[in-house]
């Protein structure tokens, strides 16, 4: 029979939950900016449809953090190179959906088209900058000795 209790988290599991938590914190505090600044700011600059601007540019926000975190959730235990890779594929899916929202917004008379690209640029830097510092600063060991 097999054993019912968990196995005790490794070392570089640890670690990897740490970044994925850190993560998660940053990219919260990076989507309430995002919209907070792109709404206040849009609704200064167009009014309501600056303010329906700046939300999809927050709304924009959520989703490539929300991308991220999977990506780092489901290669957690598959290696440095192999998350490296994912999160690569993520930054090109991430890019895939700005186009498409671009596109489909573009003629979109019910918000500020300046607003709404101007805070999804600020969005996808944003989320490029706080996934890269996580992940750099994020001292995952290479080697996991607890492994078997």
């Amino acid at each position: 029979m097999t054993d019912p209790t968990p196995r005790p988290e490794t070392e570089v599991e640890a670690a990897w939950t740490r970044v994925w938590r850190t993560l998660l914190v940053r990219g919260i505090v990076l989507v309430i900016v995002v919209a907070a600044l792109g709404m206040g700011i849009g609704w200064l600059a167009a009014g309501a449809p600056g303010l329906v601007g700046g939300a999809v540019g927050g709304g924009l926000a959520a989703v490539f953090i929300v991308i991220t975190l999977v990506t780092m959730y489901l290669g957690r235990n598959m290696g440095l190179t192999t998350i490296a890779g994912l999160l690569g594929v993520g930054f090109l899916f991430k890019a895939f959906i700005f186009m498409i929202v671009i596109w489909r917004i573009k003629d979109a008379t019910w918000l500020d088209g300046t607003t709404a690209f101007l805070t999804i640029v600020v969005a996808v830097l944003g989320s490029s900058i706080v996934e890269a510092v996580t992940v750099v600063k994020g001292r995952v060991p290479y080697v996991d000795p607890e492994a078997k």
